[in-house]
């Protein structure tokens, strides 16, 4: 191979090289950025010092919302149904032992 040909495949490659790094850097028009929030356990929400104090669940959960929000999530993926139970007034799904402290009992409605 004569000089030439080496410059000529050295720019090739840088070329191409460049192409991909600046295509790999463009951002989407929309992005999915999420996060799971676990119920089952008291895993993430509501706390078990929350207890089945209304105010204070809502205020964890505005809390948890903020703090998702500040780290750039868009989304929220909350699992409302953690064992066969509801987070939400449901015909024949009794209100989840997670929020009340005792399965089936409805003393409010947070979301």
């Amino acid at each position: 191979m004569t000089g030439k040909t080496y410059l000529y495949s050295f720019f090739t490659i840088v070329i191409c090289l460049f192409s991909i790094r600046t295509y790999s850097q463009q951002l989407p028009k929309r992005e999915f950025r999420g996060v799971w929030v676990a119920t089952i356990g008291n895993i993430d929400w509501p706390s078990v010092k929350a207890g089945n104090n209304v105010a204070q669940q809502k205020q964890e959960f505005i809390d948890l919302l903020d703090q998702h929000r500040s780290a750039g999530l868009n989304a929220i993926i909350l699992q409302v149904r953690p064992a066969a139970d509801a987070f939400y007034a449901k015909g024949r799904e009794p209100w989840s032992r997670y929020l009340t402290g005792e399965t089936g009992i409805t003393t409010f409605a947070i979301l």
